[in-house]
């Protein structure tokens, strides 16, 4: 009994004992636990990154995680300074005690959120856009259309109707339909989320589902069919889908597919678009809308567009329009192509397109396509270019849906008899471009993003196969066939092309193909490892002429042995192999009518000396190849003695000998050759070099390392050649004696020259020097103008690159340069732009680790400077002035972007470290405002974005007294973003009258650590800004006021012109302004209707958010709430502040609503209940 009250009775007194006489012993454990916590926190912060980077969407207990920290961290922050006082100072023991028990409390609670760091799931991949990504610029709601637009709306809206069907002729616009239906569910919310998938033929259910999962945002793991199908079940289980399925040709298995689909089930909905009603019938579709055709007037408005007929168009040729539109049927894709034919054309041909209308017989196809069909077969007809009608049938070989890849459609229809019998293979191709730039105007090929493709109306493709097989130029083209088929003679013989896409299997090529007038053979495979092949399987095809094997799988290649099938081939023309190991290509060597020989990504033992006896060779392609064996003969050796060739494409992996530098390919038209590192097993390719000859070579490319031919030897090189008509020329690690490209490499001026790269070429001292004559150099300039075509520059890492270009003559304008890229160029002193370049074209100007670098641009030059949009300077020490001047002013260029970091200004700012200073009268100011071109320049900027820079000022005017009787107009500027960052000298942005400057179209403002600025906005800025949505203010010392209103009378005058507006402000973020008293000074609340999230920390002074001169009766500025009901900030979501030590409300006699997220914590003086709305919100 002793014992438990002994127990009872002194242990909680040596509890709490410890916390007098233990006090070291705790204080040694805080910094441990911040220490580990600091740890952790730094790396959820890098998973944070991480996560960002792959556009995924962290967590919100992560991000809740992450603030608890920082305030669990500055709460500790400030308890050390306390326990640092506790041998500074007497402390009682209660205080001591009271200081123990708070340093218990803080080391536990940061040991328990290292505890609570493990988050899974971390983060989650973000939804891609939906349906508002597709375009409605081609869309018309027409009366008939609006019709079908409200019914499948209203029919979507009622929840007992799962599954729906919209049925119409092809190339009605259903698509389009169902697309502006989708994005108007998705903007009524009637569905948690909208869904679009493209069916097609043949049906590919994983195709479907991979298309649905990627707008969900999530991935299906399983492997088997029926495993994905139950993954995506349960996914559109949750919440509710609307998943539209377009261009459905027959009843889909929803089992399969893996869409719950029944009665009970209420979380989906299924929307189809079909040709036939019979579709709908056997998918058992609730509901079936029909698009109907247009109806006359429609139509007639549609062609009247496409057409191009207007009011002034004759009443003739009018009357006779209105006959072909009649004879359309109201089909918008028959509209929109026979409209984009005519256009433009005489009466007569109008007049000649109604008869072949009126004159058409009826023809075989399946019922209500028959006029459609003959009005494409109309558009057809009336191309005048043959070649374009051949393309237009070749194009139908194409895929559904498939962007056609007009280099495949040059080289299989060159085969084909189609495309430049005579003649050079560059005519042949731009033959072939203006037939494509008719078919495309003719609304028969659509464009596309990649302009070196185009695309097919599966409509326009389905009559081009109709025609060519009325025409005896049958076409056979599937996804995916039976191998029995194939080798069906009665199916077959008359069959002019066969091309299968996308098998997943060599199985065909285990049949022998007998088709004896078949002049395309095209098969696509995806298919890894070896294949065994029916000897002779291809050995009948006597006049095939276009044979394409390819493979589009990435890795494990396996051998193709067609060595004794292709040795009877006598015809071939164009022979393409793509992505197989070859083996022995002997053979090849026996196809001497042979024109394309095209093994892109292949593997082969060696080329075959033979190759140079083919004396039709015109085009040979080795591109990304791997030689295997190279025993017998080198490989570079046998290309250069192809002197026949007129296009090399050459790249060979893994293959290490250097390119011969005595290669005389004086008839190459195009050529795309990498010798070097480029391909190489010890280097990876650069794809930023990929991405710019993609940009902007359109034929000839050069992209060479190590090249050691000397200066003086090169002239007399015969691959001088290649370099000077190349139109991409990239060199690495450059050999010899080149102390400069022009013009040492071409005296004539490299005028066929569009991109330029250097890189690592350590005796390069200028890019051009027109100052070398023939007593000082083998290399003398010959001609008045240099790199007349030359859009991109970059030169990288030329140790001794003093200047760019040295050019007293001005040889060289740059008119056309676009991009220009200075990186790690250490000895770099001057650009030296030519006295008379016309830098009008200039985009984007980077310039970054050039420690010695003085000045950029010349007055006279910078005059040039019309397009410049992005302005990066990067670790330029020495750089004092962007544009050379007497003065230290820094004057502008017409920017879109300037960045400028990292920039040693002079060490002590003068009156002139003004970046635009501007001096009119009012007099010049009121007859021409843009009379200067510096102003002129300034107020076309779009962003600006300044850092660390030692500048006072960035814009100013000084106004003189001459002439000017009213105050001027305001100015407008195109200004959209404003981040002024590490500008430790600044003392104002804007100074000139009063209301000078005007920013419609500002949106985001950010100001950081400028610690002597006093006001953001000044009086000489006008205070509307309706576009103004982010305001972010941090670490500026001196800061008094965002807004300088003036005085009494200029705010009243600003009031009644009701310029003071912000109606799109958003997010308001105020850190370290321990000056600011006031937000917003003499600002009415009613102007900030949209702010959602208001953030304001360590702002010692700040009293209120919004303040007035005259609060107690007003003065007419705002209508205060005397009641204290008033709801303030209508919009605001979340609040934060912090460590506000004189905060007292955000707004006097206003409530918030109850609803306000609120972060609140050391502001003594602000009580949250005082201000929160009791009624409903």
């Amino acid at each position: 009994m002793k014992t438990s009250n002994y127990k009872y009775a002194v242990f909680p007194i040596l509890d709490h004992a410890q916390y007098l006489c233990c006090f070291n012993k705790f204080a040694l454990k805080l910094p441990i636990a911040k220490e580990q916590l600091e740890l952790t926190r730094d790396s959820v912060k890098e998973r944070i990154k991480e996560a960002i980077n792959k556009t995924e969407k962290v967590e919100p207990s992560v991000e809740k995680w992450v603030k608890d920290v920082e305030k669990v961290l500055e709460e500790v922050k400030m308890l050390e300074e306390r326990i640092s006082s506790v041998s500074k100072s007497y402390f009682r023991r209660q205080c001591k005690y009271s200081l123990v028990k708070e340093i218990e409390t803080k080391t536990t609670e940061m040991i328990q959120l290292v505890c609570n760091s493990k988050f899974e799931p971390f983060s989650k991949i973000t939804e891609l856009p939906g349906m508002k990504y597709y375009s409605s610029d081609d869309f018309f709601m027409f009366n008939s259309t609006e019709a079908s637009y409200n019914k499948l709306l209203e029919e979507l809206k009622n929840k007992s109707v799962f599954m729906i069907g919209l049925v119409g002729l092809g190339g009605s616009g259903k698509t389009t339909l169902a697309k502006e239906v989708g994005k108007k569910v998705e903007e009524m919310r009637i569905f948690e989320k909208v869904v679009f998938a493209t069916v097609s033929q043949p049906l590919n259910i994983r195709s479907i589902q991979d298309q649905i999962v990627d707008q969900l945002g999530f991935k299906l793991m399983e492997e088997s069919d029926i495993g994905r199908a139950q993954r995506l079940s349960e996914r559109l289980r949750k919440g509710t889908t609307l998943v539209i399925l377009d261009d459905v040709w027959e009843k889909i298995n929803f089992q399969a597919l893996g869409i719950p689909l029944d009665a009970s089930n209420k979380t989906c909905c299924i929307f189809i678009t079909t040709r036939t009603r019979e579709v709908c019938t056997f998918m058992q579709c609730q509901s079936i809308v029909e698009l109907n055709l247009l109806s006359d007037e429609e139509a007639w408005t549609l062609f009247r567009n496409y057409a191009n007929i207007t009011d002034d168009s004759s009443e003739g040729l009018k009357g006779v329009a209105r006959k072909i539109v009649n004879e359309c049927k109201g089909l918008p894709i028959a509209i929109v192509t026979v409209g984009s034919t005519l256009k433009d054309k005489t009466i007569a041909n109008f007049e000649l397109a109604l008869s072949r209308l009126e004159n058409s017989k009826p023809l075989d196809v399946t019922k209500g396509f028959t006029s459609p069909y003959v009005c494409l077969e109309l558009s057809y007809n009336n191309l005048t270019n043959p070649l374009a009608q051949s393309l237009l049938l070749l194009c139908s070989m194409f895929p559904e849906d498939c962007e056609i890849d007009l280099e495949d459609l040059f080289r299989f229809g060159r085969g084909f008899d189609r495309i430049g019998r005579f003649g050079t293979m560059e005519n042949a191709r731009r033959e072939m471009d203006e037939a494509i730039d008719m078919l495309k105007n003719c609304f028969l090929l659509m464009h596309v993003k990649e302009k070196k493709r185009v695309k097919m109306h599966d409509l326009v493709r389905d009559v081009a196969l109709w025609i060519a097989s009325k025409s005896g130029q049958a076409i056979f083209t599937r996804t995916e066939v039976d191998p029995k088929e194939l080798a069906d003679d009665e199916v077959m013989k008359d069959m002019k092309a066969i091309v299968v896409w996308g098998l997943n299997s060599y199985h065909l090529l285990n049949y022998k193909i007998n088709c004896q007038i078949l002049e395309i053979l095209l098969l696509s495979f995806n298919v890894s490892g070896g294949v065994k092949v029916l000897d002779g399987c291809l050995q009948s095809l006597e006049k095939l002429k276009t044979l394409a094997i390819i493979n589009l799988a990435e890795w494990n290649k396996g051998p193709l042995p067609l060595q004794e099938s292709l040795k009877s081939l006598k015809n071939i023309r164009t022979l393409c192999l793509r992505g197989h190991d070859l083996g022995d290509i002997s053979f090849v060597e026996r196809l001497q009518a042979l024109e394309i020989l095209d093994l892109r990504g292949s593997y082969f033992d060696d080329l075959p000396v033979g190759m140079v006896e083919l004396m039709k060779l015109k085009l040979l392609d080795l591109y990304k190849c791997v030689i295997k064996k190279n025993k017998n003969v080198e490989a570079y050796e046998v290309v250069k003695k192809c002197l026949q060739l007129e296009e090399l494409y050459l790249c060979l992996i893994e293959y290490e000998k250097a390119f011969p530098h005595d290669v005389p390919f004086s008839r190459l038209q195009r050529y795309v050759i990498m010798s070097g590192y480029f391909f190489s097993h010890k280097h990876h390719f650069c794809r930023g070099d990929l991405m710019i000859m993609k940009k902007y070579a359109q034929s000839r490319s050069l992209l060479i390392d190590g090249f050691d031919v000397g200066a003086q030897n090169f002239i007399s090189s015969p691959i001088k050649d290649l370099f000077i008509r190349a139109e991409y020329l990239n060199l690495r690690n450059l050999e010899g004696d080149y102390k400069n490209i022009i013009p040492s490499m071409d005296p004539q001026g490299m005028n066929e020259l569009i991109a330029l790269s250097l890189k690592y070429c350590s005796k390069i001292e200028c890019l051009i020097d027109s100052t070398i004559n023939s007593n000082t150099s083998f290399g003398l300039l010959q001609t008045e103008v240099v790199f007349s075509t030359l859009v991109y520059l970059s030169l990288v890492g030329l140790d001794n690159l003093r200047e760019v270009f040295c050019d007293p003559s001005s040889r060289c304008s740059l008119k056309n340069l676009q991009e220009l890229e200075i990186e790690r160029c250490y000895k770099l002193i001057s650009v030296s732009f030519p006295m008379r370049s016309k830098l009008c074209n200039l985009k984007v100007l980077t310039i970054s680790e050039c420690p010695m670098l003085t000045s950029l641009f010349t007055p006279s030059v910078v005059q040039t400077l019309e397009l410049l949009e992005v302005l990066q300077i990067d670790e330029c020490n020495s750089l004092r002035h962007i544009i050379e001047e007497e003065n230290d002013v820094l004057p502008s260029t017409q920017k879109k972007v300037m960045t400028v970091s990292d920039i040693q200004q002079h060490k002590t700012p003068t009156e002139n470290d003004i970046l635009w200073l501007i001096s009119n009268t009012l007099k010049q100011l009121e007859d021409d405002p843009l009379s200067n071109p510096q102003l002129k320049v300034f107020l076309k900027f779009r962003s600006l974005w300044l850092s660390d820079l030692r500048i006072k000022g960035i814009f100013k005017f000084q106004m003189g007294e001459e002439g000017g009787t009213t105050q001027p107009l305001p100015l407008n500027l195109d200004m959209t973003w404003l981040k002024l960052l590490n500008l430790a000298e600044l003392n104002f942005i804007w100074k000139g009258p009063t209301a000078f400057l005007s920013f419609q179209n500002l949106r985001y403002i950010t100001v950081k650590e400028c610690p002597k600025l006093i006001t953001i906005f000044s009086s000489t800025v006008v205070t509307s800004l309706p576009q103004l949505t982010y305001l972010d203010i941090s670490t500026c010392d001196e800061l008094e006021q965002i807004f300088d209103l003036g005085d009494g009378q200029q705010l009243k005058t600003l009031s009644s012109t009701q310029q003071l507006c912000f109606p799109t402000l958003s997010s308001i973020t105020l850190e370290h302004c321990h000056k600011l008293k006031y937000i917003f000074y003499n600002l009415s609340v009613s102007h900030f209707t949209s702010v959602k999230k208001l953030v304001i920390k360590n702002c010692s002074q700040l009293h209120k958010a919004f303040g007035f001169e005259h609060e107690a009766d007003d003065d007419g500025l705002e209508e205060m709430g005397k009641d204290g009901k008033q709801l303030l900030l209508h919009n605001l979501k979340d609040i934060t502040l912090l460590f506000l030590p004189n905060f007292q409300e955000i707004h006097h006699g206003f409530k918030l609503k109850e609803d306000v997220k609120q972060i609140i914590a050391e502001c003594p003086k602000y009580s949250p209940s005082l201000y929160l709305h009791p009624g409903d919100t």
